[in-house]
């Protein structure tokens, strides 16, 4: 345990004496109070200080500040949140280091310990955390399939069919690993129950259906995939995770020693025209088609989602219930407050192809509130 010392005045970064404002600052704190509603205490209480001192790198202020577009569709202040995090898990950066350790016990230091610390942080590595900021968020939370599989069972158990998986945004495509691991809705089962990949989250609703999925075949594609058999593509995985969340630290160390062995096929790509030729591939009467995408949407261009949409559409009217086309995204709504499960199925019957919610979720899959397919579906 840490214990807060009394700083010397005369060395205090002079940034202390008052909180500046201004559109990073206002991220920054609704990044926070989104932190404390999910019950991560430590990473709201680094936001509010990292709030406080930005200033004492204004490369980072200003990069944070001028950057185009939205900053929580863009995941802004998660990217320099994951670039703080590698700091500190790096030891280049000993204070910074010492606090994230003891993150793990739910403490919470003391603000000014907080400050100082960030604020020698924040100046010494102004370089690396800007280029985190140019870089891509990369999660892959495993953890997320739970509500795929929950959707391919139910899928299965209406009309049993190889599954044919298209992940878009795969980052180290560790989610195309999904047979391999410990799948536990409730009291459902799906998966490998030996894997030390354990998938359970909380569950609330009723049970998914019991299909048996049998994954023929799981490709995806990543503008920039990582290759976790490279141990700087693991860390940046690593650094993603909020600290103090040891099960999911866990989980993933699990999941890359996995896809170490069992490699997943990424392909490197734009998501849009690497679907239009997945799509335009034959598809085999007895084989359902299913695409992917979990926490993407957001970082995609206006013109990308646009041709993600027809070319579901194009296929969707050649998809039979012989042959059906069905889509999974797990991504946060129109207005940011909630995280859904929608799922939309083509099989040429009446409704094809019209989105239905099936879950509510939280964003890293702690808990699913499930409702499942409709009788209609």
């Amino acid at each position: 345990m840490l214990i807060a010392a009394t700083a010397d005045p005369v060395h205090q970064p002079d940034c202390l004496e008052a909180p500046v404002s201004g559109r990073a600052i206002a991220q920054l704190g609704i990044e926070a109070a989104k932190a404390r509603r999910f019950g991560k205490f430590f990473v709201a209480a680094l936001l509010e200080s990292v709030a406080r001192v930005l200033p004492q790198a204004p490369s980072l202020a200003r990069a944070v500040e001028t950057w185009p577009g939205d900053l929580a569709k863009a995941g802004v202040i998660f990217r320099l949140n994951a670039g703080l995090h590698a700091m500190a898990r790096s030891g280049r950066h000993p204070g910074l280091a010492a606090i994230y350790r003891d993150a793990r016990t739910g403490w919470v230091p003391e603000p000014l310990l907080l400050d100082i610390t960030l604020s020698l942080a924040l100046h010494d590595g102004e370089a690396d955390l800007l280029t985190w900021m140019a870089g891509p968020t990369q999660t892959n939370e495993v953890a997320r399939v739970a509500g795929l599989a929950a959707v391919l069972m139910e899928l299965d158990a209406r009309a049993q069919m190889r599954t044919c998986l298209l992940e878009l945004g795969s980052s180290a495509g560790l989610n195309l690993n999904l047979e391999r691991y410990n799948i536990r809705l409730g009291a459902q089962r799906a998966g490998d129950s030996a894997s030390e990949v354990c998938i359970a989250p909380s569950w609330a609703g009723r049970l998914p259906l019991g299909g048996r999925p049998h994954i023929t075949s799981a490709i995806g594609v990543d503008l920039n995939p990582l290759d976790v058999r490279n141990d700087a593509d693991s860390e940046r995985l690593h650094a993603y995770i909020w600290p103090g969340e040891i099960e999911r630290t866990e989980r993933l160390r699990a999941a890359i020693a996995l896809a170490r062995v069992h490699s997943p096929s990424v392909e490197k790509g734009r998501a849009g025209e690497w679907l239009v030729r997945q799509l335009a591939l034959p598809q085999s009467p007895g084989e359902r088609r299913v695409v992917f995408h979990s926490m993407v949407m957001q970082y995609l261009p206006e013109a990308e989602h646009m041709m993600i949409d027809r070319a579901l559409a194009e296929a969707g009217r050649s998809a039979s219930v012989a042959a059906p086309l069905v889509r999974v995204g797990l991504e946060w709504n129109a207005d940011r407050t909630a995280v859904e499960l929608t799922v939309s199925q083509w099989n040429g019957q009446a409704g094809s192809g019209r989105p239905a919610v099936v879950a509510i979720c939280h964003p890293y899959a702690e808990w699913f509130e499930w409702t499942g397919l409709s009788d209609r579906s």
